[in-house]
């Protein structure tokens, strides 16, 4: 009787774990839980644009030689 009252004690408390993890959304609005407008898709402004951050970077050197000689496979 002890194994089968476990055995439900444990369902239970899945069903439970379930119920809570997939409840409905509340009833009551928040004042916070409307969309608000963040500007998400729409492009930056001028003044928000920010300056290429590597235009002090060098430029690439073309002339790349490799380290050391490539081996011959046979």
């Amino acid at each position: 009787m002890t194994p089968t009252l476990i055995v439900l004690a444990f369902l239970a408390l899945g069903v439970g774990i379930v119920a809570f993890a997939t409840r409905g959304p509340r009833s009551r609005v928040d004042a916070q839980a409307h969309e608000q407008d963040t500007a998400w898709g729409e492009p930056p402004a001028p003044s928000e644009t920010t300056s290429d951050p590597f235009a002090h970077a060098p430029k690439p050197d073309a002339t790349v030689t490799p380290a050391r000689e490539t081996e011959r496979q046979s």
